[in-house]
């Protein structure tokens, strides 16, 4: 398998989901994953079990998606040594990628300019709430409140009256594949010039790009939210089948697929009607047009719909829910999921990280490391002795936390 990144030495100091979601990405694309973590570990590894989902070190799913294929080793970095022992690390290392806040990086001497002074060739990455600047910088950015909240996304992507109950991580992992792209363009410079860099991603700067058509659009009296029973075109939007199922409608070309669409619905006689056959004539009339489509869409189940539309190459798909996902033949086939086998010897499906070099194979080597798991390994690399391992453990500098089964 073709590994980009094969040779690169990651220091992964992060925690929950969007740094260690970088983190795994880069793991995937080859790097050297190393995570640090306090004695009590990454604060992520219970977040699955407020999900309804196993989080224990035989089996944690959520936690493992975002920190597998890495090495793990625990480090008391308030302590002397526990900085001596980050400082080699960081001496062998091309990335350095942290989600702390910038103030807890400062009193450890681990914020950018610190390190790139000792470290000028390191790729300084880290994801923050709100970014460097302004009145919230400091603030905790959880993905709920800085990418969903403060955006805009979680009041105008919902139906008009409500707001949405944003899923865990929803924002924090289309985060994460920005920062391991930029990265990736930080080590290409690092390898023409020697040099590192900074590289920054916010939730909310990633909100807003999410949402940039709309921040277009919205300026000139595209309002949000929207309703699906008066939405901007008729043809762009969701039906219920027969059935209780759903499909959403996604025609671009208006003109274009109009008349095709009619016979597809069986509206022929609407062919032709200039209430209903242009963009701007179906917008001034949505709410009539959409309750006509609405009523025809309920004359089939989804699947006879599905199969309609597609015979017709009408752009649409069915909506179903994440859970359908897992066992999605395309989703399958793309191994955009994959079955991986706990730590307990359970099995389960997992998202894979979505960019692939030459072959869609996955690795799926090693589960999440348990908290310290590699400490002796590591030490060892960066020249402790075994009495010196010993006596760092012994004056708890160090901790590992086995699993038993």
């Amino acid at each position: 398998m073709f590994k980009p990144l094969e040779g690169v030495k990651v220091i992964d100091l992060t925690y929950f989901i969007a740094g260690p979601g970088t983190a795994r990405i880069l793991a995937d694309w080859g790097a050297d994953v190393l995570k640090i973590e306090p004695f009590w570990g990454d604060p992520g590894r219970t977040t699955g079990a407020g999900m309804g989902a196993p989080a224990d070190f035989g089996r944690n799913p959520l936690y493992s998606c975002y920190n597998s294929e890495k090495r793990g080793i625990s480090i008391d970095l308030k302590s002397e040594k526990g900085m001596e022992i980050m400082e080699r690390l960081l001496s062998t290392a091309d990335v350095f990628v942290t989600s702390y806040r910038t103030k807890a990086l400062e009193k450890l001497g681990l914020d950018y300019e610190s390190v790139h002074k000792r470290y000028p060739k390191i790729v300084w990455a880290q994801i923050n709430g709100f970014g460097d600047y302004g009145p919230a910088k400091d603030n905790p950015g959880f993905d709920t409140v800085a990418f969903w909240a403060r955006s805009g996304a979680m009041l105008d992507a919902a139906e008009r009256g409500t707001t949405i109950n944003p899923p865990i991580g929803f924002g924090d992992a289309t985060t994460s594949c920005s920062l391991a792209g930029g990265i990736a363009a930080a080590l290409y410079n690092q390898q023409k010039t020697g040099e590192g860099a900074k590289v920054m991603v916010s939730l909310f700067a990633q909100a807003i790009w999410n949402l940039s058509s709309l921040v277009a659009s919205s300026q000139y009296g595209d309002e949000y939210p929207k309703t699906r029973k008066a939405a901007n075109t008729p043809v762009i939007n969701s039906y219920e089948c027969k059935d209780g199922k759903w499909i959403f409608l996604s025609i671009l070309e208006h003109e274009r697929y109009y008349d095709e669409f009619c016979r597809v619905i069986e509206r022929e006689d609407l062919i032709g009607n200039e209430k209903y056959s242009t963009t701007p004539a179906a917008r001034a009339n949505s709410p009539e047009f959409i309750e006509i489509i609405s009523q025809q869409f309920k004359k089939w189940n989804q699947d006879e719909m599905d199969k309609k539309l597609t015979s017709s190459d009408i752009a649409h798909e069915k909506i179903q829910h994440v859970v359908d996902v897992i066992k999605d033949p395309q989703a399958l086939a793309n191994n955009y999921v994959c079955e991986v086998e706990n730590r307990d010897g359970t099995k389960c499906y997992m998202a894979m990280p979505p960019i692939k070099f030459n072959t869609i194979d996955v690795k799926c080597a090693c589960d999440a490391p348990l908290i310290g798991q590699n400490n002796e390994e590591v030490l060892r690399e960066l020249g402790y002795t075994d009495e010196e391992i010993k006596k760092l453990s012994e004056e708890n500098i160090i901790k590992s936390v086995p699993y038993e089964k």
